[in-house]
């Protein structure tokens, strides 16, 4: 076939009616499948009549991503297309006897014949052979002699009132000037609402709403899956030793304890004796007591009754922590514990000289609830680095096998057997600071392909797909285990299965629950004000958020005609 010549399909064609409107062509142009389309256009057909029909649909042709062409056989029509930049076909035919045609022939093919070079002189008239015979140069002399000679004033009156006609000619009459001004501005002002209606355009920017979908799925763990809803299971187990140095908590002050005098007072109205070893207390917690029995007059808030006696400090506060050197407090007030809240401001003690002679030399003796505290550590660190040695065990048999493996960590498939431990009984009252506690455990599991896991969960969560939305991502981190039945004898675990992910409105126009929401926003919008459209917009279920953007800028509505619309979708698309 031959260069000038070129093959298409004939299902690319469409006819155009020579009657037919812009908007009638480009409707049944953009259902199709193809991306190059071919019109075959008659003469004086409508399309043809204007550049500026031509260039408008050439621009709505590029807004849906697709390329056209004309086939015709009008010359003015040609032309035009030229000028719009669109390819121009002046001959079409299925059954061309071009060479080699036939043996490249498809029936569902026509050839179609480029537009001859010379039809691209669009600006210019094109040089046209003289139908008369050029003259000579003798012609013309000869001419010119048979001409009269000199001047005369007649001749030269009668062609200046010639030339006079000639001018007065060719001006025009009020009445005629008015007409082509009223034409012209009729011309211009149809092309501006021509421009204004098919011109103007609007794009709705959306985001759809989201929500999160969750899928269930029963699965086996077995040693030989047969189903597709089966696993192999991976049976592992390990022994663990672990020793942990406790510290000592009893603590004994071979050192001095603080003495020193205090006053004790009393408010009461009512006459106190005080025993021997009666407790007096600071802030702090440090503890003295006093040596001997005393008896404290009555005295009242105006005239309190005073007493000193000698007290000595405790080896431990009231928190059980030695005292020592701390017990050498300045001058402070002293509480008695031992009274209810509400007495205390009527019997209390303070000194007006520090204590002192406290000093600290403490010694650390083992106790039998620092064994105890012992055991409880040793158990929970057992545990723990059994479950870690486990998970390195299953990451093990994984890189034997070739699959990535995952323990599957729940109560009812994690078999510790009993911790064991020997405390050190015999250590309990030696003057020691920390001593170690040796134990071992041993634990079995199960493990499972994580990826054959994922694999099922994804297939169940995308055949369930709410009609309207899509499935745009998946969350691996959200899959979650619970055992439903275990039979660790025969390594077969049931277990349900979920996942999640995010679904979301189809907004592109392209995909089908997209294409009937966009039909539908267009049809409302259409000639509303930018902010009556948002609203509608906004609170449909399908949107999150929406903006709209219009050309030209100043306009203050959207375009009346629906497919001046343009529906752009902002979702990130799917990331499975």
């Amino acid at each position: 076939m031959s260069d000038s010549i070129k093959k298409v399909s004939k299902k690319k064609m469409i006819f155009v009616q020579i009657d037919e409107e812009l908007t009638s062509i480009f409707e049944r142009v953009a259902t199709l499948p193809y991306k190059e389309i071919y019109l075959v256009v008659p003469r004086r057909a409508v399309l043809l009549q204007s550049v500026v029909n031509l260039k408008i649909l050439k621009q709505k042709m590029e807004e849906v991503e697709k390329t056209m062409a004309i086939i015709t056989n009008d010359v003015n029509g040609m032309k035009l297309a030229l000028q719009a930049e669109i390819k121009v076909f002046d001959e079409w035919n299925v059954d061309s006897d071009t060479p080699n045609a036939k043996e490249e022939r498809d029936p569902e093919s026509a050839l179609l014949k480029p537009i001859a070079a010379t039809q691209n002189e669009v600006d210019e008239e094109l040089p046209s052979r003289l139908p008369k015979k050029k003259s000579s140069i003798f012609d013309v002399v000869r001419h010119l002699k048979n001409k009269d000679k000199g001047f005369s004033l007649r001749k030269y009156m009668s062609d200046l009132k010639k030339n006079r006609l000639e001018r007065q000619s060719v001006q025009l009459s009020p009445g005629k000037k008015r007409w082509v001004v009223t034409f012209l501005l009729a011309s211009a002002a149809i092309f501006f609402v021509i421009v204004y209606v098919a011109l103007p355009g609007a794009t709705v920017s959306i985001e759809p709403s989201s929500d999160v979908v969750t899928k269930t799925v029963n699965v086996i763990f077995i040693p030989q899956p047969d189903d597709e809803r089966e696993l192999k299971a991976y049976p592992v187990e390990t022994d663990v030793n672990v020793t942990v140095t406790h510290s000592a908590s009893g603590a004994v002050n071979n050192g001095t304890n603080s003495s020193g005098t205090i006053t004790i007072v009393n408010k009461s109205g009512t006459e106190r004796t005080l025993i021997a070893t009666t407790r007096f207390q600071t802030e702090d917690g440090i503890v003295f007591r006093i040596q001997n029995d005393v008896t404290v007059p009555s005295g009242t808030e105006a005239a309190p009754a005073t007493v000193d006696v000698a007290v000595v400090a405790d080896t431990v506060d009231a928190n059980g922590s030695p005292v020592g050197v701390r017990g050498n407090v300045d001058p402070t007030n002293f509480f008695l514990p031992g009274l209810k809240e509400d007495s205390r401001a009527t019997l209390y003690g303070q000194s007006s000289v520090a204590m002192s002679g406290g000093t600290s030399e403490i010694v650390m003796h083992i106790t039998e609830d620092d064994l105890k505290a012992a055991q409880v550590e040793l158990e929970n660190q057992l545990k723990d680095m059994a479950l870690a040695d486990l998970r390195k065990e299953i990451l093990s048999e994984g890189n034997s096998v070739g699959s990535t493996l995952k323990l599957l960590e729940d109560s009812e498939t994690l078999s510790f057997g009993s911790p064991n431990i020997s405390l050190p009984y015999n250590l309990v009252g030696q003057e020691q600071d920390s001593f170690e506690v040796t134990g071992s455990v041993h634990l079995s599991g199960v493990g499972y392909d994580s990826e054959g896991l994922y694999s099922i969960l994804k297939t169940e969560i995308v055949s369930v797909q709410t009609p309207g939305k899509q499935l745009v991502s998946i969350d691996r981190d959200s899959i979650s285990l619970q055992v439903l039945n275990a039979d660790p004898a025969n390594d077969t675990y049931k277990v349900t299965a979920q996942i999640q992910g995010v679904e979301e409105y189809q907004i592109d126009p392209d995909l089908e629950g997209g294409a009937e929401l966009s039909k539908k926003i267009k049809e409302h919008i259409a000639g509303k004000t930018i902010q009556e459209a948002e609203d509608y917009i906004q609170n449909l279920p399908e949107v999150n958020s929406v903006t709209v953007s219009v050309w030209p800028v100043w306009s203050p509505t959207i375009p009346s005609l629906p497919d001046n619309i343009k529906i752009k979708s902002l979702s990130e698309g799917v990331r499975l």
